[in-house]
């Protein structure tokens, strides 16, 4: 019984770890889309919100 749970519990942490990167993009377009929606036409084509691979390259450049 004890074996199950652990490997119950292993294959739920190798499954959590697989989605990190699509969990983080996914909230991400969520807030960009929730922020956009705020804004009138004219702001959105003044300043459109960088998409996510653009977000997360202009991270990585920062973290170096």
């Amino acid at each position: 019984m004890k074996t199950v749970f652990r490997l119950l519990l292993l294959t739920l942490i190798f499954m959590l770890s697989a989605c990190s990167d699509v969990w983080h993009q996914r909230l991400y377009e969520g807030i960009r889309m929730r922020n956009d929606g705020l804004k009138t036409p004219e702001e959105r084509a003044m300043s459109p919100s960088p998409s996510y691979g653009t977000y997360k390259k202009e991270r990585e450049t920062l973290n170096k």
